[in-house]
């Protein structure tokens, strides 16, 4: 009996010193990949690219072969805590609110009106 009561500590101890605290969990991990913004077409795309080292780039493309096409593409510095997204980039900073949806879509609350849709 006692050697089993000894386990259940030797248990509840490990597995209690195993799992993260809020401030080890690492938001920026859903984040990473591609993400293509709902409302892309044959004539326009906009296009947002997070990379594991926090940094990325914004890419948007209007018309096509026949009409031409415009397309920039602007570098940003990024992070993310539990809800907050923070792109750093072109002497501006964007802070918004993020979450992604049960269909996986990204809501970025006060940069886009249209969720982006994960591609990569």
């Amino acid at each position: 009996m006692k050697k089993s009561k000894f386990l259940l500590i030797i248990l509840v101890f490990t597995l209690t010193l195993s799992c993260k605290s809020d401030d080890e969990i690492n938001y920026s991990e859903k984040l990473v990949g591609e993400w293509l913004r709902s409302d892309f077409s044959d004539e326009l795309e906009f296009k947002l690219n997070f990379n594991a080292n926090n940094v990325g780039f914004r890419t948007f493309k209007t018309g096509t072969d026949k009409t031409g096409i415009i397309s920039s593409l602007v570098p940003f510095n990024w992070s993310a805590d539990e809800n907050s997204l923070t792109i750093d980039g072109l002497d501006a900073v964007i802070i918004t609110e993020y979450t992604i949806n049960s269909e996986g879509e990204l809501l970025l609350h006060d940069y886009s009106d249209l969720p982006f849709i994960k591609i990569e």
